[in-house]
């Protein structure tokens, strides 16, 4: 029986640096390691992650787990976009600089500040657990329809760790006046000021609608336009900021590592909801998200208590209770079944796969 017969709800629907990703059910995904040894590796890392959290009441901006084991991490599916793409999208670019010509449009002031929040909160989550993300770009910044959470914890560490993953603008080049931050020439030491000058980036993409510098030609060759804005952050040099005052003067804290703490960021960024004008930053076009996506997500198939290495056939269905109980239950009954070993064992083409990715509205 093939991969696709076995297990029918199976797709494939996304593939990062180190893992392959499926969805085991509109609710969820599971991510499996690619199967280089520096993957297997970084892919234990991240487990590891998720153990910690697992000890600790949840945080509602990170992406929720509801089961890890060697070979796979079954994830609640946020079924959009990245950040980075919703933000991309909005955009007309030159063909061939790629630099923005033209901000299309810009998310809504209220949903724009929930989303600052809401990612500054999972950083201080980490941060009281004495982590730091280490990864921080809009490409780890994951939506379900408007609602964000934060993913990917494979550079993952405590702070005082090299900082070696994100590259300008979510990360800089130090300069010669910061040797207690590590040496000249290098990333530094991961903590609050690596923390909060990618989120000053990603609060700067956020609320301009394009990335540190990226609607403006800072070099002939489009080609040299990435090394010449590390070279700027490295000096310290930074576009202007002409927007909201409050969100400028956080952007430029960030970047300046005036805040001691992400938790400190994290007090701020709450007041900024506080000031929502509950008329013009509404967004009445949103379409709210409902508590269960459709009628299909409603329904899932589960292995019969008595026949645990039951065929698809013999599976019965039942409402899906929102719980988190009920879905680790489903994945453990994916996992006893044998799903991560088959999935691990190759390549997703050399099962059978092809690479497929619905987004919420697709399925809704």
């Amino acid at each position: 029986m093939s991969v696709l017969q076995q297990f029918p709800g199976v797709h494939w629907v996304w593939h990062g640096s180190i893992s392959f990703v499926y969805e085991v059910h509109p609710l969820i995904v599971v991510k499996v390691p690619k199967p280089g040894e520096l993957e297997r590796e970084q892919f234990q890392h991240e487990i590891k992650v998720y153990e910690i959290f697992s000890q600790n009441p949840p945080c509602p901006s990170i992406v929720q787990c509801f089961l890890y084991t060697d070979n796979g991490i079954f994830l609640e599916y946020m079924r959009d976009v990245s950040l980075y793409c919703r933000i991309h999208n909005n955009n007309n670019y030159d063909p061939e600089t790629r630099l923005v010509t033209k901000v299309d449009r810009l998310e809504p002031p209220a949903l724009r500040k929930e989303w600052m929040n809401d990612i500054t909160q999972a950083v201080a989550f980490l941060e009281s657990l004495n982590l730091a993300h280490g990864d921080l770009r809009p490409e780890n910044i994951l939506l379900d329809r408007d609602r964000l959470k934060l993913s990917d914890f494979d550079c993952s560490a405590e702070p005082g760790t090299d900082f070696e993953a994100c590259m300008a603008p979510y990360g800089r080049i130090l300069n010669g006046d910061e040797v207690d931050q590590g040496a000249r020439g290098t990333s530094g030491f991961l903590g609050p000021r690596t923390e909060q000058f990618a989120l000053g980036s990603i609060f700067y993409l956020i609320n301009y609608g394009f990335e540190v510098y990226g609607n403006q030609s800072l070099t002939e060759d489009p080609g040299e336009h990435g090394p010449k804005v590390e070279d700027l952050l490295q000096n310290m040099k930074f576009p202007t900021l002409d927007g909201d005052p409050l969100i400028d003067e956080m952007i430029n804290k960030c970047w300046h590592n005036k805040y001691a703490a992400i938790a400190e960021l994290a007090t701020y960024t709450k007041t900024l909801l506080l000031e929502r004008n509950t008329g013009s930053d509404i967004n009445t076009e949103t379409t709210p998200v409902p508590e269960c996506a459709t009628d299909e997500a409603t329904q899932f198939e589960t292995v019969d208590s008595e026949n645990p290495d039951g065929s698809a056939s013999d599976m019965c269905q039942y409402q899906w209770p929102e719980d988190f109980s009920s879905k680790k239950e489903f994945c453990q009954s994916l996992e006893k079944r044998g799903l991560l070993e088959v999935l691990s064992s190759g390549e997703p083409n050399q099962l059978g796969f092809e690479l497929k990715f619905y987004s919420y509205s697709e399925r809704s």
